[in-house]
């Protein structure tokens, strides 16, 4: 789920680790959670940093978006307890969502793009806004009004083609409430609102197009989701005979509470063990489990999306049976084809057929479920995944773009020779990154899993 950010208040979950930029180290994870040190940024330096992201994406990556999508005014409406998703992208430190605002940005051919703010709660400076004009009054009993302003500022713009956020397929894209686009509509009049187009493009390309800096704080975050798992995956959460998988989802939400962190699903966390199938929250974990995590927080505006395994060890065990790391190694193998055949220009829905067809051809099962993680976890850009346009909208058909994030999302089914040759279907996920040579992970794959010993207590 997308949490919109409507006001600077919200930013007070964002936080880093002292390694920037660096990858978890397996020495690091096997450290006692104790150990692991974490230092909190500062909510200043928090806001700066989600502040500077959005006034540079609105320097430098708006106005070609703008061009390609063959619109020269895009306007933006948003109103209190409903604020458009895209707000969350084109605000500074300074704004704050308003009770009915619009914010426009419109190219008169030059080289930087026209910002004007209409609207309440207004700064009083700003890094993004050129203009910040407030309510006028009308000539009747509802008093000042955002209308006359937009009437008067379209007026004055001319614009050929207005871009606004409507869109029958990407829910980011379709931020317009029907009474806002009425407001619009009443306000610009008949002339202007022919001119009206879904902005739908426009959102895809300045959304999905990532800067260069973004990079560092994606990693922060990465190896921040990475030291979670590895602390959920760890005797000191883990009790095997007393430990229930409800437990360690509670227990991943009130450490994200502590680091005051937010991650946009319920968390997901699971056990694989022979003979048992959608094993419930209260399900204790026992010797031989296969715990399974699926967690990703927000940062600085940023989404993560990993899948991580854990092996509990039966008395007198050192390492899990040859079956299971199979099946992690088939994980990994097919991280590896995905790698390969995601090259950018081709389209989502061509990936997966590739590569499902080549891991086929290996003697592994695959079904390949990736997407884009840009504006939300599950993104606007390419979704590596079935051409199925009532699911995933027209995703799948999106190419895959040079230097787009991606959670490459799969799952694997292996056969377990001490299951009997029961099969597990294992998920792997890796937050990664598209190059001219395809993919690129964040951090390393896991090629082993974590180990959580067996003691006392255990059944």
């Amino acid at each position: 789920m997308n949490i919109p950010m409507c006001s600077v208040a919200v930013l007070t979950y964002l936080l880093g680790f002292a390694s920037i930029g660096q990858p978890v180290e397996q020495k690091a994870i096997e450290q006692k959670v104790s150990e692991r040190k974490v230092t909190v940024r500062s909510l200043k330096e928090q806001v700066e940093a989600l502040g500077d992201l959005n006034i540079n994406r609105v320097d430098r990556l708006l106005l070609p978006a703008m061009r390609k999508a063959g619109i020269d005014c895009w306007i933006t409406m948003s109103r209190e307890n409903h604020i458009d998703p895209v707000f969350s992208y084109i605000m500074d430190v300074e704004t704050e969502g308003g009770h009915r605002n619009a914010y426009i940005f419109f190219d008169d051919g030059s080289d930087r793009l026209k910002r004007i703010l209409i609207g309440t709660h207004l700064p009083r400076k700003s890094k993004i806004w050129d203009r910040i004009l407030p309510y006028k009054n009308t000539n009747d009993e509802r008093g000042p009004s955002l209308q006359p302003v937009l009437k008067q500022v379209i007026d004055e713009l001319k614009p050929k083609k207005i871009g606004i956020n409507e869109s029958a397929t990407i829910p980011i894209c379709d931020g317009l409430t029907v009474q806002m686009k009425k407001h619009l509509v009443d306000a610009i009049g008949p002339q202007y609102a022919s001119r009206l187009v879904p902005a739908e493009q426009l959102i895809v390309d300045f959304l999905d197009t990532r800067l260069p800096e973004e990079m560092s704080y994606f990693v922060e975050a990465a190896n921040l989701t990475e030291r979670l798992a590895a602390e959920v995956l760890s005797n000191e959460v883990i009790k095997p005979g007393t430990t229930a998988i409800g437990d360690l989802i509670w227990y991943a939400r009130n450490r994200l509470m502590e680091l005051k962190l937010q991650t946009y699903w319920s968390l997901g966390i699971s056990v694989h063990r022979r003979g048992s199938r959608d094993l419930d929250e209260s399900t204790i974990i026992q010797p031989g489990d296969i715990v399974h995590t699926d967690l990703g927080i927000i940062y600085c505006g940023l989404y993560t999306d990993y899948q991580r395994s854990g092996y509990v060890l039966k008395p007198g065990e050192t390492e899990p049976p040859g079956g299971y790391q199979k099946a992690l190694a088939n994980v990994v193998k097919v991280h590896e084809v995905l790698a390969r055949v995601a090259t950018v220009g081709k389209p989502g829905y061509v990936i997966k057929q590739e590569v499902e067809g080549l891991c086929a051809k290996a003697g592994i099962t695959a079904s390949i479920g990736c997407h884009s993680i840009d504006a939300g976890v599950h993104g606007i850009g390419a979704w590596f995944n079935a051409n199925w346009p009532d699911r995933y909208s027209v995703r799948a058909t999106f190419p895959a773009r040079l230097g787009a994030y991606y959670a490459i999302e799969f799952s694997v089914t292996t056969g377990i020779p001490e299951w009997g040759g029961e099969k597990l279907s294992m998920g792997g996920e890796d937050d990664a990154y598209v190059t001219e040579n395809g993919l690129k992970f964040f951090l390393p794959l896991q090629e082993k899993y974590f180990l959580i010993k067996s003691g006392q207590g255990t059944q």
